[in-house]
């Protein structure tokens, strides 16, 4: 999701060390963790819960009053990890999560500062792919070992976006003789290779629990084939679960004909399904704003809900809305959030109660 925020958060000195080497000591956790797809036709409820703008201000509490919010207690509670805190594994924040009952979704989120639509200098993917913060890497893996709690994982999200710093339109684009592969797009193949160099990482340090996660934008932008999300897909050896964000009009200026969520839902659904055929998918993120002078956002979610519980183009085995309003740069607000109105408040409860959608996430070893 692309958010225009008047806000920066700059890189902490901190970062500077992040590229030390240190030998450590290889552990593993006992039993392999991987999240199942849900039995029958049910349909697991995850949620971003108003962590902040920075989507990392995590407390149980906020966890809990979203669920009272909607009426519902929520399967994960979705994060981000923004490295211009450090490369550390959140510890805190996984606590919080994991003591409110709800299973940890951590965003590696592989950036400086929070200025979009432009290139990342220091975590760039190119940086990954060279090794530069496997020393960091390591102790996150290490440390997430050692607190052994199921994790579900996803990195730079969006990547065929056009907002995000690690972009493929920012890393190479459609050139094709500057890295790697010559008949493969750099942009996406840098994406492609540092995320499958992170996973390998933390496999080889021994980390069985963590449930990866790639997140791609329904729609692409720019929508030429080589920013299609099946070139930035690290592969089903790699790849436990496919997730999208799919938004309608996230600001009042924005048109809303066309960002019905039925609408983009086929429009797009050729390049969702050849991302793969075997995959769980998830909706990760899905919201629209309020107030908007050409359409209704109750109307809008409740086209999304029949759209989903219908499955005419793409079957989600989970969905995750999100939940945040937020001041953009010329002062109008995109009302995300789902009490934006009494009105949407009650059609999400009314959609969300149906028995389809389930709260308890069940994975290879039958434990949470």
């Amino acid at each position: 999701m692309m958010k225009k925020a008047p806000w920066i958060l700059t890189l902490s000195s901190l970062l500077l060390l992040t590229s030390c080497s240190e030998d450590i000591t290889k552990s593993t956790t006992t039993q392999t963790q991987k999240l199942l797809a849900p039995s029958g036709t049910q349909i697991y409820f995850g949620a971003f819960a108003d962590f902040g703008g920075s989507e990392d201000n995590v407390t149980a509490q906020k966890v809990k009053d979203f669920e009272i919010l909607v009426g519902k207690k929520i399967a994960w509670a979705y994060f981000s990890d923004n490295w211009y805190n450090g490369i550390t594994y959140p510890k805190a924040d996984i606590h919080a999560i994991h003591d409110s009952g709800s299973v940890p979704f951590v965003r590696l989120m592989p950036r400086s500062d929070e200025i979009q639509g432009r290139a990342e200098t220091h975590f760039s993917l190119q940086h990954i792919i060279d090794g530069d913060f496997d020393s960091a890497l390591r102790e996150w893996a290490t440390a997430a070992i050692q607190d052994d709690i199921p994790l579900l994982v996803d990195f730079a999200v969006e990547p065929n976006g056009d907002w995000f710093q690690w972009s493929g339109l920012f890393n190479g684009g459609s050139q094709t003789d500057g890295y790697g592969d010559p008949d493969y797009p750099d942009g996406p193949e840098r994406y492609r290779d540092a995320y499958r160099h992170i996973i390998n990482l933390f496999n080889a340090q021994g980390a069985k629990h963590i449930t990866w996660f790639f997140h791609f934008n329904y729609a692409s932008f720019p929508d030429s084939d080589w920013n299609k999300p099946r070139y930035y897909y690290p592969g089903d050896d790699y790849i436990d679960w496919v997730g999208t964000s799919l938004y309608g009009a996230q600001e009042v200026t924005e048109e809303w004909d066309g960002l019905e969520f039925s609408t983009q839902l086929e429009i797009y659904a050729d390049d969702a399904q050849a991302i793969t055929a075997i995959k769980p998918m998830a909706l990760l993120e899905f919201g629209v704003t309020d107030h908007h002078p050409d359409g209704n956002k109750s109307a809008w979610f409740n086209d999304a809900f029949d759209t989903i519980l219908s499955n005419p183009y793409i079957t989600f085995s989970a969905i995750s809305p999100w939940h945040e309003t937020w001041e953009n740069e010329d002062g109008t607000f995109s009302s995300i959030r789902l009490d934006s109105s009494a009105e949407v408040l009650k059609t999400f409860k009314e959609r969300i109660a149906n028995e389809r959608f389930i709260s308890t996430l069940t994975f290879t070893d039958n434990t949470k």
